[in-house]
């Protein structure tokens, strides 16, 4: 019997997790089931370092008889990875893995700083003007931007989830700096002569970047931006699998689901922020920045399939590309009380799978 086995790495939390998962990630992976099964493949579940170079066999989970059981089935040659790490031992295990033939996507084992994204576009004419001036945090540059914008945004160049993340607005007394602390709660403090403590503390702590807020749209008085499943498909090309909108809680300017911002369809708040543009003129917008700038990175970054843009859009439609995760997690706003919000959202968990099923096709050609 050839091998049908597909696999998928897990991050550690989610592979500790298991066989219990719960809500919507136990959702996500049923939906990943009902794909492969589809396509007549069976999924496994493993760690980073549980495949190795030379070992026929792997431990992992497979889905069987409604719950999800530890066992040894073939090494899969092809595997779907969902791990962030671009330390160098991560690295070294992936090449030895391909030099042995397996076939792994959605590497995101390379440098993947936030800034580092921006450098790589900005030289493209395709997506230059859709991106907001972004610089490392220094004294100097922190000035040269203030000189310029009303507004800016701080953030870590290797955040998750908006944490850490800070805004500085003009005011007519001066400054003002917005930030969450650790516990949520969303706090205010003037910027004078001197740098406010807690921002010194992070930027020293953490490489920061300074960007251009996007003056975004809005829905019902709410700030919002989107994020744009960007994937290969079942023929090897990208794809937009489904576009979110992320709409920022009460008075805040994050977005995230983390940060308490919800999830809603475009088709939703089109109407609302943008009544006088077409729904087709704004969606090809977004799909043609999405499209364009997914080519563009995966001439840099070999074997990525599986990307997840912050795409911002400003009240006149012109959309802004914000960020991209590589490891992208849509479990937090498209899932509810463990059922998906909208059927048309699976297509982003399906499409992964799909792609696999083509990878697997030309191993066999």
């Amino acid at each position: 019997m050839s091998n049908r086995y597909l696999g998928i790495i897990l991050p550690k939390s989610t592979y500790e997790a298991m066989p219990g998962l719960e809500g919507g990630t136990r959702s996500m992976f049923l939906i990943w089931e009902r794909a492969a099964r589809e396509r007549g493949l069976l999924l496994c579940y493993f760690r980073f370092f549980d495949v190795k170079p030379g070992n026929e066999m792997v431990s992992a989970y497979v889905y069987e008889e409604d719950t999800f059981q530890l066992k040894e089935v073939p090494a899969p040659k092809v595997i779907y990875s969902r791990v962030l790490d671009h330390l160098p031992v991560y690295r070294a295990h992936i090449k030895a893995l391909m030099k042995e033939g397996y076939q792994v996507y959605n590497v995101p084992n390379y440098d993947v700083e936030k800034h580092k994204v921006h450098e790589i576009l900005l030289p493209y004419a395709s997506v230059a003007p859709h991106l907001p001036h972004t610089e490392l945090f220094s004294i100097a540059n922190l000035n040269q931007m203030a000189s310029r914008y009303n507004q800016l945004i701080l953030k870590k160049s290797y955040g998750e989830f908006g944490m850490g993340a800070m805004k500085m607005e003009r005011r007519k007394a001066g400054w003002l700096l917005s930030y969450k602390t650790k516990n949520g709660e969303l706090k205010q403090v003037e910027v004078k002569s001197k740098l406010p403590p807690v921002l010194v503390s992070r930027v020293q702590s953490q490489t920061y970047m300074i960007q251009e807020m996007i003056p975004l749209a809005d829905y019902k008085g709410h700030p919002f931006d989107l994020r744009v499943a960007t994937q290969k498909n079942e023929v090897g090309e990208f794809q937009v699998s489904g576009m979110m909108c992320k709409v920022a809680n009460g008075g805040d300017f994050l977005t995230n689901g983390a940060q308490g911002g919800k999830t809603y369809t475009f088709e939703e708040v089109a109407k609302i922020s943008h009544p006088t543009i077409s729904y087709a003129t704004l969606v090809n917008n977004l799909h043609r920045l999405a499209l364009e700038t997914a080519r563009i990175l995966d001439r840099h970054f070999p074997h990525l399939a599986d990307l997840g843009f912050d795409i911002g859009l400003t009240k006149e439609g012109k959309p802004y590309f914000i960020e991209c995760n590589f490891i992208s997690d849509y479990v937090g706003g498209l899932f509810q009380d463990g059922q998906i919000l909208h059927e048309k959202w699976e297509s982003v968990f399906r499409t992964p799978i799909q792609y696999g099923k083509y990878l697997m096709d030309r191993k066999k050609d």
